[in-house]
């Protein structure tokens, strides 16, 4: 069932508006999102970055630490959900201050990968501290029960989620492969 309101029927009716709000999952999950961003850009701000941009860095460095290759912008993209002209617009900044290089692939030149300079491998090294005593803080501040549950129901919902999304031609796909695999 879904349901449609427009700006009159808001006005008119403040205790829906007030009912929808309060029990709205999405509206929830922005508030503590930006609750916890704060947190770990406060922590993080002594090396001037963001955690958006530490956990850019920290998935750009991934690849090149267990492959020795650096990763490319599609792939960086859809590892943290982000498309591509978003991730490039936030690839800017660390570009402008020569933490990251985006270049062509030495494999395929058509495909565009990133990896972190030398400068921007030592200030993820730096910020690491920071990242571990934010980390350190938000689940003092949560308990260390109500984090691990945290973190569990959320990697719970996201698999879910994602699941929910894939379209029904990839999902038939990868029944058929675990069928054949069982059998």
């Amino acid at each position: 069932m879904s349901i449609t309101m427009d700006a009159r029927e808001i006005q008119t009716a403040p205790e829906v508006a007030n009912a929808a709000s309060l029990g709205c999952t999405c509206r929830r999950l922005r508030r503590m999102a930006r609750l916890v961003t704060q947190l770990y850009d406060e922590a993080l701000s002594a090396h001037d970055l963001t955690i958006a941009q530490f956990g850019l860095m920290t998935t750009i460095a991934e690849p090149r630490s267990k492959t020795g290759k650096d990763i490319s912008i599609g792939a960086l993209a859809n590892i943290v959900g982000l498309d591509p002209t978003t991730l490039n617009r936030n690839l800017n900044t660390l570009q402008r201050d020569k933490l990251v290089d985006v270049r062509p692939d030495k494999n395929d030149r058509r495909v565009r990968a990133v990896a972190l300079t030398a400068a921007g491998r030592q200030r993820l090294r730096d910020a690491v501290p920071a990242w571990r005593a934010a980390q350190a803080d938000l689940e003092r501040r949560l308990g260390t029960a109500a984090t691990a549950e945290l973190n569990g129901s959320l990697d719970r919902a996201r698999d879910r989620l994602v699941e929910s999304l894939r379209p029904a031609a990839e999902k038939s796909v990868r029944t058929s492969h675990s069928s054949a695999t069982r059998a």
